[in-house]
């Protein structure tokens, strides 16, 4: 697979040449100013037609996009502190000759250009799923020590908490293998989703924009989408050669883990068509500090976590094709707290991609552009008692390959998308109590999508398909006995309107269908799971999961609003959860012995959040969630978030900030059978300031988080250790930006 993907990457490429040769090609060149006389906007995304071209203002707001073709062309531009805005400008013409982009100033955290939810991205508000973005004023605000937890205060988003470092998210109550986790719209090839003892292996620092998409989305990513997807956006392959070198260095401070991170990325040009991009970073932090009252100690040993990332990027943009290259690399080891008298655990492991990007523009007006991905990955993990000795090694290898052709605008039919992607995965763990045997996955899928313009005004219907197989085969193993290989095949789709309702204010209809197949732990475990302290086994005929999703979503954006609310129901056949038969005893501990069962099982709910300027700079949020599960044998599933209400008011003038918020938690009493407890309902109350400030070319960004504030004692119910341990207690967190 490897070589196939490097082959077609290089035929891409140099067909793209030859054909791009052949038609001229213009720069657009302009600059972004703030309405009402405010300036030149620095550090502002212009993005080319919903795609992921996109170019970034210096200091004098002034950008260039190169290598465009003739014709019209959207630019979407985006700022912190600013309304996204879209302008129509014609190559040659306008755009050639220079545009310029007035963005007006807001204290809204307002979504702009979205890249995850359908192909070739685009507008929010023409998205017929339900969407979260955070990028960034809104992001500084939000950024914690893991991906989740910079998400939780998100509608329709939870976390899986087994300890700060195995923390991951949860989308509408599904988690775990139900949940893809991207990094640039390519699978994170880690061990997350296969246990909660497991981390994700993606700093929140590296993100630049973190988008989340809710819902059943197997159309564009295949198996495991059930829950939606995560995509974090960091930009490490240069498509456009920067104007001007640029970098950020960020400095990150957390009190309840005495924690510490830091991360700094750069760009520059290598002459004209060029671009290199440079990040490192780094976190230390130590046992998780717990509320006094909690009666366990004043912190939780053994949830230290110690991370190094990196990464390289080269990027060409010529004439008619951009392409480039990034290597990536995450180590980390971390603990998880324990049971009292149990042995601690660590965990010592690593990531290293290689990922490749190009894009063609096509002489063909009917399908304009061609874009490939393709990345090779290489992660391993040990498991081991903190003091040494016996323990488990993990690997996993992954390669992923997809090509996607663009459709053009003609008449009723909008834009469009078809496409083909792969998967290959090889699974091996080692050790005296390795949990499966060896085992391989292939997948292989196509899939096309279509948008159609239901007269003028402004409905759009939204259609997908895609054709999935998806097989597993375990290796012959002396502890685990002969082979079996396992293949599904899927039918996946997707079909949603979108119905502007004045000016501000759209709804949207999706229906999907999704599948997953089960994973290599569900078919064919044997073996206690130290992680997890419980003795499981695989069901080796267990059948793929298939998801019928409904979704109805109510956007409002104007000037002084900005807010969304949905509600879905999500039934899925077969679906495949953990069943206790019973106890056994292992070296003189009583431990769980957890089988895989079937047993469909629906989840309906709803989750929204509204922004409101209500005078001046002045802004107050409301949100919440609930999402309620039943399974036809009449039990529910475990570790469902409780409903939540959240409320927040923010003054903020676009250089200065300060606010506080409430979060609201009911009880959880209806939980799934097995060793799982009960928890009380809890409320608690957050700060926050901040400062931005131009000095120099460079802007400064200063933010202050006071978290649980009130230091409440509290389990969440979605924390796999809330029977023997709280939440975290009340921290500072503090986090310092510069942009050069």
């Amino acid at each position: 697979m490897r070589y196939v993907g490097v082959f077609i990457a290089g035929w891409l490429v140099s067909v793209a040449q030859g054909l791009g040769a052949q038609q001229p090609r213009h720069d657009i060149a302009g600059v972004v100013v703030s309405e009402g006389g405010g300036g030149p906007v620095s550090r502002a995304v212009i993005s080319l037609d919903g795609g992921t071209r996109s170019a970034v203002t210096d200091d004098r707001g002034a950008f260039v996009l190169r290598g465009v073709r003739a014709g019209p062309h959207h630019l979407h531009a985006t700022a912190a502190g600013h309304a996204p805005a879209v302008v129509v400008v014609e190559v040659p013409g306008d755009g050639a000759s220079g545009v310029t982009i007035a963005l007006r100033p807001t204290p809204l955290s307002l979504p702009g250009l979205e890249v995850t939810a359908r192909p070739g991205g685009g507008d929010v508000r023409g998205v017929a799923q339900a969407t979260t973005q955070l990028s960034g004023s809104a992001l500084e605000r939000r950024l914690a020590g893991t991906l989740a937890a910079t998400l939780e205060r998100e509608p329709g988003v939870a976390v899986r908490y087994a300890g700060p470092a195995a923390a991951a998210p949860m989308l509408r109550g599904l988690s775990g293998d139900r949940i893809v986790i991207l990094e640039d719209g390519q699978r994170a090839g880690d061990l997350s989703g296969s246990a909660a003892d497991h981390g994700v292996t993606v700093d929140p620092l590296s993100a630049r924009r973190i988008e989340v998409v809710r819902g059943p989305a197997s159309l564009l990513y295949g198996s495991n989408a059930l829950g939606g997807v995560v995509n974090v956006v960091s930009g490490e392959i240069p498509l456009e050669a920067p104007s001007e070198a640029n970098g950020e260095a960020t400095l990150q401070v957390e009190s309840v883990t005495s924690g510490v991170a830091a991360s700094a990325h750069g760009e520059a040009p290598l002459g004209e068509r060029w671009g290199v991009s440079v990040r490192l970073g780094a976190r230390e932090a130590g046992d998780v500090r717990v509320p006094e009252g909690a009666g366990v100690g004043g912190r939780l040993a053994n949830s230290g976590l110690s991370s190094r990332h990196a990464a390289v990027g080269l990027g060409y943009a010529g004439a008619g094709v951009r392409a480039g290259g990034a290597v990536r690399a995450y180590s980390f080891r971390y603990g998880l707290p324990v049971r009292p008298g149990a042995a601690p655990m660590r965990w010592d492991g690593r990531r290293v991609e290689v990922s490749a990007r190009g894009e063609a523009d096509l002489p063909v007006s009917r399908f304009p552009r061609a874009r490939l991905d393709a990345t090779v990955q290489d992660y391993a993990h040990d498991e081991r008692e903190a003091g040494g000795g016996a323990g488990n090694r993990f690997e996993l290898r992954t390669a992923t390959a997809g090509l996607l052709v663009d459709q053009a605008e003609a008449g009723v039919f909008g834009r469009g998308a078809w496409g083909v992607s792969g998967l290959w995965k090889e699974y091996r763990g080692e050790g005296t109590s390795s949990l499966t045997p060896p085992a391989v996955s292939h997948a292989i899928g196509i899939f096309g999508f279509q948008e159609l313009r239901l007269g003028e005004s402004g409905v759009a219907l939204q259609v997908g398909a895609r054709l999935d197989r998806y097989a597993i085969l375990s290796r012959d193993d002396a502890k685990f006995g002969p082979g079996r290989e396992r293949v599904f095949g899927a039918l996946s789709g997707s079909a949603g309107v979108v119905v502007p309702v004045g000016e501000r204010l759209t709804a949207a209809f999706t229906l999907a269908r999704a599948f997953r197949a089960p994973t290599v732990e569900e078919l064919f475990s044997s073996s206690l799971h130290a992680g997890t302290g419980a003795v499981e086994f695989g069901n080796p005929d267990l059948d793929a999961e298939r998801s019928l999703g409904i979704d109805a979503v109510l956007r409002l954006h104007g000037p002084r609003v900005s807010g969304q609310v949905a509600a879905y129901r999500n039934a899925i056949t077969g679906y495949v959860h953990p069943a206790v038969l019973g106890d056994t005893i292992v070296d003189g501990h009583a431990l769980p012995v957890v089988t895989y069962a079937a047993s469909d099982a629906t989840l309906t709910g709803v989750e929204g959040a509204l922004e409101v300027a209500a005078t001046g700079n002045l802004v107050i949020g409301f949100g919440g969630d609930v999402v309620h599960a039943e399974r036809a044998d009449g039990g529910t599933l475990p570790f469902l978030p409780p409903a939540r209400l959240l409320a927040s008011l923010r003054w903020d003038d676009g250089a200065r900030f300060v606010g506080g918020g409430v979060r609201h938690a009911t009880a959880r009493r209806r939980i799934s059978e097995g060793d799982e407890t009960p928890t009380d309902g809890y409320t608690l109350f957050d700060l926050e300031a901040g400062i931005r400030l131009l000095r120099g070319g460079s802007l400064h960004s200063l933010t202050l988080r006071v978290e649980n504030a009130a230091d409440t004692v509290y389990r969440d119910a979605t924390s796999r250790i809330k029977d023997f341990a709280p939440n975290p207690g009340r921290n500072f967190a503090l986090l310092y930006r510069v942009r050069i």
